[in-house]
């Protein structure tokens, strides 16, 4: 079992790295109690999205059924809770995340051990240490409420930045990630409860819909201006950081952009 630092930076390196990434969590999900996984990977690797920029992406995901497949059967709610925008509610909108692209692989890579095990492959004191200075992307799938509180406080307490968002803001289960994720608003009148609860927020407004006094347009976005990606931005640190709301144009699969951005 690996209990160095640079032992285990060199085991994530490389043209021929012996892991693509570590296992986070393992074990029931705060949702429902259903098997899942939460892992991060893009660790010494930059990611290719060209909003968040280089950023460390975690996955959380059903441990016993692939991503595209739970999806089509609402197994995704153990880590997608009760999100309007999973595909199976048939919504207006849908979340923009290709199951089947970057879940599926990893969940594939899971599968045929490419991902450290902490406690098998090494020490889980080394999590803070194999993030530190980057900056971390909490839920790149899957709401992180689905996962302990205590594992996003370890693995992001040396981190540079950090970005992450919760659909489940109003239950006890996200109480602990206020300080680590954005409360995820659908409508004007979550911006309003969510404020009284103690969470900033970032929402998701219909593109001929105005943004409200107290938000401010994501930077990072098509219609901020592209001024600067995630990993360099901020401001979506959640309460950790006095700043706006932020809000952004509907960008989910079944978006309509038929009207112009009117902010």
């Amino acid at each position: 079992m690996i209990s160095n630092i640079e032992t285990m930076r060199k085991a994530l390196k490389g043209n021929n790295p012996q892991f693509s990434g570590v296992v986070l969590y393992d074990g029931p999900s705060k949702i429902d109690g259903k098997p899942i996984v939460a892992i991060a990977c893009r660790i010494a690797v930059a990611s290719g999205n060209e909003k968040t920029g280089a950023m460390v992406q975690t996955f959380i995901m059903r441990k016993d059924i692939a991503p595209h497949e739970a999806l089509k059967t609402g197994d995704d709610s153990s880590v997608c809770g009760d999100c309007a925008l999973r595909p199976i509610n048939k919504g207006e909108t849908r979340c923009y995340v290709r199951v089947y692209q970057a879940p599926l692989s990893v969940y594939n890579a899971f599968h045929r051990g490419r991902y450290a095990m902490p406690g098998v492959d090494f020490d889980p004191a080394l999590i803070p240490f194999i993030f530190e200075g980057l900056a971390f992307r909490l839920g790149s799938y899957g709401d992180p409420a689905a996962v302990p509180a205590k594992v996003w406080r370890d693995a992001t307490k040396l981190v540079r930045s950090h970005t992450g968002y919760t659909h489940q803001w109003r239950k006890r289960i996200a109480a602990g990630l206020k300080s680590l994720c954005m409360a995820s608003a659908d409508h004007a009148d979550d911006v309003k409860i969510a404020e009284i609860l103690g969470w900033r927020t970032f929402r998701v407004r219909k593109h001929d819909a105005p943004k409200l006094k107290n938000e401010a347009i994501c930077p990072a976005s098509k219609e901020g201006g592209q001024r600067t990606t995630c990993a360099n931005c901020g401001l979506c640190k959640a309460s950790s950081i006095m700043a706006k709301h932020i809000v952004i144009a509907d960008h989910g699969l079944m978006d309509k952009r038929r009207h112009t951005v009117n902010a």
